[in-house]
């Protein structure tokens, strides 16, 4: 079966990666093979391609670690999955590729009413924010919640079951364009942090002090954070895609009674054995009810995947960016 997809042979730039072609293995007891459609991109492939991420993966390996598409193959102890079942996936990188094999343990039935290109662009962003809110910090309605870098995938994704679980949400973003999009997707504040400068805007919007911060920044951002988190908050440690990895004062933390802590999730994340989508069910259900509306994706061709690389690293996207194959292509040409 010829597979087309994006391969790195050297961490370092985006310029390392390009179209080839590669062969799938063979299909294990407990394997599922599907056709991908879409693949949704998000922060850390552009970090593993660096070099920068937590956990690399040897070289040669292809980036991506969501997707949607159709099982056409299942191993002979997969009694969950039938051929031609719409699904969503993690897959441990390989995601930017026409057709991915991948542990049924991390492949779930997709929603009947959700598009694929949403679907594959939901995976990473709503699994992550939901295991952080729900799982990790315990939500519960009327919180406060402050999102920052808000309008990213991840950032909306989090206004979105936040306001499901009927919390009050401020966002946080660097441009009004981006603050439009975080109003659309239910935020009840919008700051725009234009200069950078967290605690000065916060302090500026009498923004007040919330249960919840959520934090896919890092750097002085978290440091200054901490200023505004209740006492006994949860500040929920996302990433760091200001590129910078701050030293937070303990003593504050100290004093606010507060709670740090780190979210790393998905089959890729050590010591997570029991790592499973049971989260992405409840998403589904959320989705079907209304209650979420999930950011549909900017597609690209998988042809066009350094331009949607680029516009991620050089911080010009909102939301989700998504390459698509020309099995999706043609599907939606029909």
């Amino acid at each position: 079966m010829k597979n087309h997809a994006v391969l790195l042979n050297q961490f370092g730039s985006l310029d390392n990666l390009s179209l080839g072609e590669l062969s799938l293995s063979k299909t294990n007891d407990n394997d599922v093979v599907i056709e991908v459609y879409c693949s949704g991109i998000s922060f850390a492939d552009i970090l593993v391609v660096e070099g920068k991420y937590q956990d690399n993966p040897p070289t040669p390996f292809v980036p991506g670690v969501e997707v949607s598409g159709v099982v056409i193959e299942i191993g002979e102890k997969v009694n969950n999955f039938q051929i031609g079942d719409e699904v969503v996936a993690l897959t441990n990188w390989g995601g930017f590729s026409e057709f991915v094999k991948v542990n049924s343990k991390f492949v779930e039935i997709k929603s009947k009413e959700m598009p694929f290109d949403v679907a594959a662009s939901m995976t990473v962003n709503y699994g992550t924010s939901y295991h952080a809110l729900v799982e990790r910090a315990k939500i519960q309605a009327n919180q406060d919640i402050l999102v920052l870098g808000a309008s990213g995938g991840i950032g909306l994704a989090a206004i979105e079951i936040s306001k499901a679980y009927g919390c009050r949400v401020t966002a946080v973003a660097s441009s009004e364009e981006k603050l439009l999009a975080c109003k659309k997707y239910g935020a009840d504040k919008l700051i725009l942090n234009k200069d950078n400068n967290l605690k000065s805007c916060l302090k500026n919007n009498a923004a007040g002090k919330f249960d919840i911060i959520y934090d896919p920044i890092g750097g002085q951002s978290t440091v200054d954070s901490l200023s505004f988190i209740k006492w006994q908050g949860t500040v929920l440690i996302m990433g760091f895609a200001s590129g910078d990895i701050p030293a937070p004062p303990l003593n504050r933390i100290l004093l606010k009674g507060c709670s740090l802590v780190g979210v790393f999730w998905g089959p890729f994340a050590k010591g997570n054995d029991d790592f499973n989508l049971e989260c992405i069910k409840e998403i589904n259900s959320l989705y079907d009810k209304n209650l979420i509306k999930i950011v549909k994706p900017e597609l690209f061709p998988i042809d066009k995947f350094k331009e949607a690389l680029l516009k991620i690293k050089n911080r010009k996207s909102i939301g989700k960016l998504c390459l698509c194959t020309n099995s999706y292509i043609n599907k939606l040409k029909v």
